[in-house]
């Protein structure tokens, strides 16, 4: 039944994206797409039984169509899936040689066939616009800078009106079915003071870049007050389960920003009483910062700055518009990056089900300071994953239960901060493993050193320990150098490699659920690449035996 329902999910999702656009919501339909294509391409390689790297390859294609099709952009749909799938997967790259060009061939076929169903017309109408002069540019960096503003906004914002609707489901004991209807009610009753908010396609973005005929502009203020309100209707519509992306809304947003920004700039120096005279600045319409403030958002909330650069690029076609973009878009990148769910945190959990799966597995509850790393390491991709699931289809092993017990190594190598660095180096040849264990005298890790820790050492030997007969253990790690996160044996597997891909080591130690005052674990073992691999091939083998073998009874 499980793979049945797996089946009709992207079926059942597109229809639930009918009805949550079809009505106006504050969503869009760009993220649904994306997971639409990568469900039924992760469909096709279960159905093959293909492997990590041509799976990988086929959600790439998958995700590339979604965006190529919802935008009419076949270049975007290209980057967006390299950024969004091939850039955090872990898989071994080598495995990855046709992702490329399936890739290229899955956005041009998706652009033909939305062009064929839809129209030539792009998402949105380009409004007319100029670029004045050169000295413009730090007015659209100055952009850059509210676009990452106003995008931890929403994504705070999201994150908040999660945990109050949670909150208010647990206190009230809201069923979850009602809770996209009680979403929209509230929606709609904020959509008969701002009608701008509801879902109209892209044709409220037109409105406010004003590129459609006998529209008049809205004032700064007005914007403003759009963005206010847009940011707590898409975060409401999220928290109360409808189902649609952030792609749009983005869009929106970064739309109403930067038209807003835009008329401030003009007010302030080209207006007909200009509050500063500036006589070499030339400020250009509302609607090339309202284009650039689309792009700059996007890439804040959903984290594709290339994807952003060229779905404006390839909309307006036009090569002026890329240094203003580049510039913008970069600035509000690295504005989000200290708050960001960041995909190079891939260490860092990506949905709240992990946390919970860790906790039913552990047999015993973990101590305050675990639970304060294990929420530490989940924030960052939880909350990214939260805003846009569309941004989360790299994962193929999400469904697996599989945990760091049934892939851990149980013979390892330790060593003591007193031992000679040449004994560890002695050990590591017999058992020819490039890492050994550092623990105390009651076995309780302290660190891991790694052959290449050591040749670093040798590279800075004079200026990193005194000249003594032979260094230890200790003159290599230094304060901090052998500190490595660890994982315990009740964690998920997925979650562990995560940890890997973020820290960029091929092994982690495992300790003991049990820790002492120092909050250093007993040392149990240690997990890597290989045994995480041989683990999940030996699981799967093991369950088509056991199908097999079932099938031939029935047979019988």
């Amino acid at each position: 039944m499980s793979k049945v329902k797996g089946a009709f999910r992207p079926f059942l999702k597109a229809v639930a994206a009918s009805f949550t656009l079809g009505t106006g919501n504050s969503l869009g339909p760009e993220g649904p797409s994306v997971e639409i294509g990568s469900s039924i391409a992760k469909g096709f390689g279960n159905a093959f039984e293909w492997e990590d790297g041509k799976k990988l390859s086929l959600v790439a294609a998958g995700s590339a169509a979604g965006i190529a099709s919802g935008f009419n952009a076949a270049v975007a749909g290209c980057f967006f899936a390299v950024e969004s799938v091939l850039w955090p997967s872990s898989v071994d790259t080598s495995s990855l040689s046709n992702a490329t060009p399936m890739v290229i061939l899955s956005s041009v076929i998706a652009s033909v066939v939305s062009e064929i169903g839809l129209g030539s017309d792009p998402a949105f109408t380009v409004p007319e616009y100029d670029f004045r002069s050169p000295t413009e540019l730090p007015l659209y960096l100055l952009l850059g800078v509210f676009c990452g503003l106003v995008s931890i906004t929403l994504s705070r914002c999201t994150v908040l009106t999660i945990q109050t609707v949670e909150s208010l489901q647990k206190a009230t004991g809201l069923p979850k079915a009602v809770s996209p209807a009680l979403g929209g009610l509230i929606v709609g009753l904020l959509a008969l003071i701002y009608p701008e908010v509801l879902y109209w396609g892209f044709e409220n973005v037109d409105i406010l870049l004003e590129s459609r005929p006998f529209t008049s502009g809205l004032s700064a203020a007005v914007l403003v007050q759009l963005i206010g309100v847009k940011v707590l209707a898409t975060s409401l519509c999220r928290a109360f389960g409808l189902v649609g992306g952030y792609y749009a809304p983005s869009l929106f947003i970064g739309a109403a920003t930067g038209m807003a920004y835009g008329k401030i700039m003009r007010f302030t120096f080209t207006g007909p009483e200009p509050l500063l005279h500036i006589p070499f600045l030339d400020v250009a319409s509302p609607q090339a910062y309202g284009l650039v403030g689309m792009a700059a958002t996007l890439a804040g909330v959903c984290k594709v700055p290339l994807t952003s650069v060229l779905l404006l690029f390839e909309l307006t076609q036009d090569y002026r518009i890329v240094l203003p973009l580049l510039g913008a878009v970069g600035l509000s990148s690295w504005i989000v990056s200290p708050q960001r769910f960041s995909r190079s945190n891939m260490g860092k959990l990506d949905s709240l089900e992990v946390k919970t799966s860790a906790f039913k597995q552990a047999k015993n509850v973990p101590s305050q300071s675990q639970q304060a790393a294990s929420m530490d390491t989940a924030e960052p991709m939880t909350e990214l994953c939260k805003l846009e699931s569309s941004l989360c289809v790299y994962d193929l092993h999400e469904k697996e239960n599989l945990t760091v017990a049934e892939a851990m190594k149980t013979k390892y190598i330790s060593v003591s901060m007193t031992t000679p660095v040449v004994e560890a180096l002695n050990l590591m040849l017999v058992e020819k493993q490039p890492f050994v264990m550092i623990t105390d005298s009651k076995r309780s890790l302290v660190g891991l050193l790694t052959l290449k820790g050591i040749q670093d050492f040798c590279k800075t030997a004079n200026t990193t320990w005194a000249q003594t007969d032979e260094p230890m253990v200790s003159h290599v790690c230094g304060a901090t150098k052998c500190k490595i996160r660890s994982v315990t044996p009740q964690m998920p597997l997925t979650t562990a490699e995560k940890i890997m891909n973020s820290h960029r080591v091929d092994q982690l130690p495992v300790v003991s659920e049990h820790v002492d005052n120092e909050n250093r674990g007993l040392l149990a073992g240690f997990v890597d690449r290989e045994g995480i691999a041989i683990a999940r091939r030996a699981v799967a083998t093991k369950g088509f035996l056991s199908f097999t073998t079932e099938i031939r009874r029935e047979e019988r």
